[in-house]
């Protein structure tokens, strides 16, 4: 796995950091990453975070990274009843989602941090979607040692309110500001929850233990497509590989944990989306573009306008639409804007 590793002279700091032992973390404040708690975010906003790690004891190295996520009271959008009047309060939380592993990462490793010539500090910058529905999401900053004890962590939280939660389908744009080509480009797509997940969440790289395993299969089993590292494709992840230049380890990612996802192109305009609100008409939407032909495992290259109907997972039969807005206009350069696909999914 390749992180962003710099060495850093002087850091802007936001506060002073949570230390329990010889190291410290902090978050870097400036207008463009959160240091703190943030309110009166939209759904699917394009956030950032910037930490500056620290090994402050002469003797000591900087060991592991580990950033966790929860979402409450749950990730995925809430069916209300009909009438509202008649929800229990306690069915929302009701098995609440677990703690949601986002990163974590062995940073030395017998004394040596790869490719980095200065053991003692660095700096990560993360990019990521906040929620679709309402809630909030805490994020979980630590830096552990060895043998697991947590010696420094920061957190901040974020909130969601969405005005239309009583809707029967779930509506988001993803953006996805990342190089437009190459491997950085690939994103790990849950579509019902409306998250856009890099490759280190997913896919495993490094020894870990049990816990880690477990949540990275938690998410592999809830994928539902890939989006290429030519940033123009979309792929089910159980897709026949032969078909493309993507290859998906069967080590690191088991063919049971993958989802038979399928999405077509369909013949609607893009004008006709807004017109699709019930789920009766996603379903009938699929139906249609399933018709047509293909296998419905590999998209062509995206286009701005197109309208596409997916099945996400064949035994409870979730259907969703997605309006592809716009693709990278440079397939070489690193955009700000990049692909930004407009989902609605039946709740």
């Amino acid at each position: 796995m390749r992180l962003l590793l710099i060495l850093l002279g002087v850091v802007l700091l936001a506060s002073c950091s949570v230390k329990t032992g010889s190291m410290r973390l902090d978050f870097v404040g400036t207008t463009r990453f959160i240091s703190s708690n943030r309110q009166g975010v939209g759904p699917a906003d394009t956030l950032a975070s910037r930490i500056y790690a620290e090994a402050d004891a002469p003797d000591q190295l900087l060991t592991r990274l580990r950033i966790t996520v929860k979402y409450s009271p749950r990730r995925n959008p809430f069916l209300y009843p009909v009438p509202v009047s008649t929800l229990v309060r306690d069915s929302i939380d009701h098995n609440p989602d677990p703690d949601f592993i986002y990163l974590d990462t062995l940073l030395a490793v017998d004394g040596r941090f790869p490719n980095v010539n200065n053991t003692k500090a660095f700096v990560f910058t993360s990019v990521f979607g906040a929620r679709t529905t309402s809630g909030i999401e805490r994020w979980q900053y630590e830096l552990r040692n060895a043998d697991g004890s947590v010696s420094a962590s920061r957190a901040f939280q974020v909130s969601v309110r969405r005005a239309d939660s009583l809707l029967t389908y779930q509506d988001y744009t993803l953006r996805l500001p990342s190089p437009a080509a190459g491997p950085a480009a690939r994103r790990f797509l849950q579509l019902r929850a409306g998250l856009a997940l890099p490759a280190y969440s997913v896919l495993n790289t490094q020894p870990s233990g049990p816990d880690v395993q477990a949540a990275q299969t938690a998410q592999q089993q809830i994928t539902d497509l890939i989006l290429l590292p030519n940033g123009s494709q979309l792929v089910a992840p159980d897709a026949d590989t032969t078909q493309v230049a993507f290859k998906l380890n069967a080590r690191r990612w088991p063919l049971p944990n993958r989802r038979q996802t399928r999405i077509y192109l369909t013949t609607l305009p893009a004008a006709s989306y807004d017109a699709i609100t019930t789920n009766d008409a996603i379903a009938a939407a699929y139906n249609a573009a399933s018709s047509l032909n293909g296998n419905g495992t590999i998209t062509p290259a995206l286009a701005a306008g197109q309208v596409y109907a997916y099945r996400a997972d064949y035994r409870s039969h979730q259907y969703g639409l997605i309006r592809v807005i716009s693709t990278p206009s440079n397939t070489t350069a690193i955009t700000t804007v990049g692909l930004q696909l407009q989902v609605r999914t039946a709740k």
